[in-house]
């Protein structure tokens, strides 16, 4: 456990983003069937299309929420507009993918402009099936504060990568 847990202390996204959580349910995310590890770099261009979000190891009754954000916007050395909000579905029936759930805000493709940018998912176990609002604003959203307001309590699984502005060189 203490494995899964580490990248995400070590990355700060424990501390910023995140209070101190035992990891219960296997979550995978992908893009174009390129798995998200916590800590690689992925290319923006990479990003275009929703990831697919699979969640493992969990009854088919429980329902999750999934949060999608950027702690460290508009750049890591001064992130005033801290978290920003990339993408939110919930009522995700356990066993299955993002793609069950309710999309309560669109996905917005990671565009970071400034240094090297972490995105982060969250995956929250639902009480019960339940109606969640979207934010009024996709900058200055708070994970902890979303939890709460909306009864999620720690998270059950998280995973993060960076990203950065991408040169016409760089591009793939």
């Amino acid at each position: 456990m203490a494995r899964i847990i580490e990248p995400l202390i070590v990355g700060g996204v424990i501390g910023d983003v995140l209070d101190p959580f035992l990891p219960a349910i296997k979550m995978s995310v992908s893009y174009n069937s390129r798995q998200v590890h916590n800590g690689h770099e992925l290319f923006p261009s990479t990003l275009v299309s929703k990831p697919k979000v699979e969640i493992q190891g969990a009854d088919l009754r429980s329902f999750f929420t999934l949060v999608m954000i950027d702690p460290d916007v508009p750049g890591p050395s001064d992130p005033y507009l801290r978290e920003h909000l990339h993408w939110i579905v919930s009522n995700i029936p356990g066993t299955t993918d993002s793609t069950f759930g309710k999309e309560v805000a669109s996905y917005e493709i990671p565009k970071p402009n400034i240094g090297i940018h972490r995105f982060v998912f969250v995956l929250f176990k639902q009480k019960r099936r339940q109606i969640i609002s979207p934010p009024s604003s996709r900058d200055n959203f708070n994970t902890r504060r979303f939890a709460t307001e909306n009864d999620l309590g720690l998270p059950v699984a998280a995973v993060f990568f960076n990203a950065q502005r991408e040169t016409a060189a760089r591009r793939r």
